[in-house]
């Protein structure tokens, strides 16, 4: 099978589940709730080179297993080739680190490239890359910076963004092979400009574009401010000002440059699961984003949020 013929199959079973399993399509998508509302008992712990694991429900309920050792990202993007697996009416299946030994996609079977199409499809249908564009301040992707600020409303890979980008036609093909050519973590730092930032954490810029809008973050994100004349206010609870300590080095501690100073803050783990921070600007408007930190993904399935 192809994976046009795959995308196909995937881009309606995606739409199917968006209505079946009540999952908003014009925002960040909450694949683990979509999970519950489909019947199928979740479980996340470490797995090594394994990704995740479907059980289909031949011998009982239907269930699957997320690798928690991945970032944030990965794991939704797993388990929602998982749910992918329970929609298209896969098998049990097993899926590793490296599908096959060649590039990406090469000798894939058809339900592995069915689960997969299924997974871009279902987090990002087109109505929700709109808005995540639209929250960056952008009518469409310039740059792999772009898609990196845009993966971090969906809350997907970036290279799985930028494959997915092609299927809603918001970039052709030979820009897909460049732009995969650049590495999220070499973005993220180039979006940094210096701040220190965790190996799994990330960075997200806030434009005014994405004033009253709901962001999903984790500890170690760096939330910076580029609202003109702006400054946050009093920074909530879980929230800081003082960067990680990401090497091991006091010397991270003074190494935030100084216009950045009241424009950035990180996450840490006492951050309330849903919480707002604010900015004043120049005028008397005010800026701010809610918040939302994942949970663990430890443990079974009691992780839905």
């Amino acid at each position: 099978m192809s994976w046009n013929s795959a995308h196909g199959a995937a881009m309606i079973a995606a739409a199917q589940a968006h209505e079946t399993l009540a999952a908003a399509v014009d925002d960040y998508i909450d694949v683990f709730g979509a999970l519950r509302r489909a019947g199928v008992e979740v479980m996340g712990q470490k797995l090594g080179g394994l990704l995740g694991l479907y059980i289909d429900g031949s011998q009982g309920v239907p269930g699957c297993l997320v690798n928690t050792g991945l970032e944030e990202v990965s794991m939704r993007h797993t388990a929602a080739h998982e749910l992918g697996h329970h929609r298209m009416g896969h098998g049990t299946s097993i899926d590793h680190q490296e599908q096959s030994s060649g590039r990406w996609g090469e000798g894939w079977p058809q339900h592995e490239r069915e689960a997969e199409a299924f997974a871009s499809w279902f987090l990002m249908p087109r109505a929700a890359a709109r808005v995540a564009l639209a929250r960056c301040g952008l009518a469409c992707p310039e740059s792999p910076l772009d898609v990196y600020r845009m993966a971090r409303w969906l809350g997907t890979p970036y290279a799985t963004t930028v494959r997915h980008l092609v299927r809603l036609k918001m970039i052709d093909r030979p820009t897909e092979a460049v732009w995969l050519k650049h590495s999220p973590g070499v973005l993220k730092a180039e979006l940094a400009g210096g701040l220190p930032l965790g190996p799994q954490a990330h960075i997200h810029v806030l434009t005014p574009a994405a004033h009253a809008a709901t962001l999903h973050v984790t500890a170690g994100d760096c939330l910076l401010l580029t609202v003109p004349g702006a400054r946050y206010d009093h920074l909530p609870a879980g929230l800081t000002s003082t960067p990680p300590d990401t090497a091991g080095q006091l010397s991270f501690l003074d190494s935030v440059p100084a216009p950045e100073q009241d424009r950035a803050a990180w996450v840490t783990q006492e951050l309330a699961v849903d919480s707002t921070v604010a900015a004043t600007t120049g005028s008397t408007e005010l800026f701010r984003v809610n918040l939302r930190r994942t949970p663990s993904r430890e443990g079974s399935d009691h992780f839905w949020a």
